[in-house]
């Protein structure tokens, strides 16, 4: 049996059905992926767990196999059914007959409309900054590129990097994404876009700011785990929430000078059939 349990956002949220699942677990894995260390084992945990990181998810051999003889349960931060690697897994448990239960939990996925204003339903594809890259890679930028289109907000999480104990800095991603601009020239970030930078959400010592890049760019910010918003168009009720939320009168709408994919495509391809032709 493989038993998916969603920790929640801090030590507090940890449910009466963990504990009980946990019990007569014959392995016990905690996979630590974009979160620092809580202290769980010293709030309610009374067992002992191997803490795994996502490519030992990835590969799954092990706790397959592991599940085909006994029981393992899989501790994850927030909810473990948002991360598409946990879903990936449970399939292919299901297909090698293995039974399997998952124990949802609260995610930031789910808490962040409430804590920023935002409508939840106005939300895009999720992505992931990791904490190595010197350069964000140009996909992070193109899914902001294309829930802008969309007119959506982009959620991007931060990667803590548990075997070096690093993070990215909020500021640090900002400019990786403002060098890509200049690449590209989408249109999708500047210095005056409206971001909104969340750290430590659900957990004790909470922050959130939202501001242009400009000005959120020379901000200090408190521990990881760190999450940027970048909204789409905002609906009014969503405008005056930021409004009142975060003390900001100037709000514009990110997604208004966002280049077009035929736009794009076309500044691209004219150069080089001028080239072609004159040839």
């Amino acid at each position: 049996m493989l038993v998916f349990a969603g920790l929640g956002l801090n030590e507090k949220t940890i449910t009466n059905e963990i504990i009980e699942e946990v019990k007569d677990a014959d392995k016990i894995y905690f996979e630590r992926y974009t979160s620092p260390p809580m202290p769980y084992n010293e709030y309610k945990f009374s067992f002992q767990y191997e803490q795994v990181g996502r490519e030992f998810i990835e590969n799954g051999r092990e706790i397959l196999e592991q599940s085909k003889e006994g029981k393992v349960v899989l501790l994850t931060y927030g909810d473990p059914m948002i991360a598409t690697t946990h879903m990936d897994l449970k399939m292919r448990a299901s297909e090698a007959g293995i039974i399997t239960k998952v124990l949802h939990n609260t995610s930031i996925i789910t808490v962040l409309p409430g804590e920023t204003g935002l409508h939840s339903y106005k939300f895009g594809r999720i992505t992931t900054l990791m904490a190595e890259a010197q350069i964000a890679p140009l996909s992070v930028y193109e899914v902001i590129y294309k829930n802008l289109l969309s007119e959506l907000h982009s959620t991007i999480l931060m990667e803590y990097n548990l075997d070096t104990m690093k993070y990215l800095d909020p500021n640090d991603a900002i400019k990786q994404l403002l060098e890509i601009e200049k690449e590209q020239k989408k249109q999708v970030i500047d210095e005056s876009t409206i971001i909104i930078i969340a750290s430590r959400i659900g957990m004790n010592k909470q922050e959130i700011f939202c501001d242009t890049t400009s000005k959120l760019i020379k901000r200090n910010y408190d521990k990881p785990p760190y999450t940027i918003i970048i909204p789409g168009k905002l609906h009014f009720t969503e405008i005056e929430s930021l409004k009142q939320l975060f003390e900001i009168q100037d709000i514009t709408d990110n997604s208004a000078n966002i280049k077009s994919k035929s736009t794009d495509m076309l500044e691209k391809y004219i150069p080089k059939a001028k080239i072609t032709l004159e040839k």
